[in-house]
């Protein structure tokens, strides 16, 4: 990262380091709890439209509450979200 910071100084190169992370996989972003939850939706038609499962069915196939399955669909869309806007996932 020196090295490169170094060429970029030397040839005045405008740059704006957003994140660096360490790990490259992508299934790292999210936990397991949240990736398993984006997986079913997806799979069970969630984020179709129209939709072919409700947040309902989605928090019985869980077993929690709508309100638990709200919450954690959104903290895993927003690490998506970010991580797609090339922002910090957390």
């Amino acid at each position: 990262m020196s090295q490169l910071r170094d060429a970029f100084e030397a040839a005045e190169v405008a740059y704006d380091l957003g994140v660096i992370q360490q790990s490259t996989d992508k299934t790292a972003l999210l936990t397991d709890r949240q990736r398993e939850f984006i997986v079913e939706a997806v799979e069970r038609g969630y984020y179709e439209s129209p939709r072919q499962c409700t947040l309902t069915e989605l928090a019985e196939s869980f077993d929690v509450s709508k309100g638990a399955a709200s919450g954690i669909l959104h903290r895993a869309e927003r690490r998506i979200i970010k991580r797609f806007l090339g922002k910090s996932p957390i």
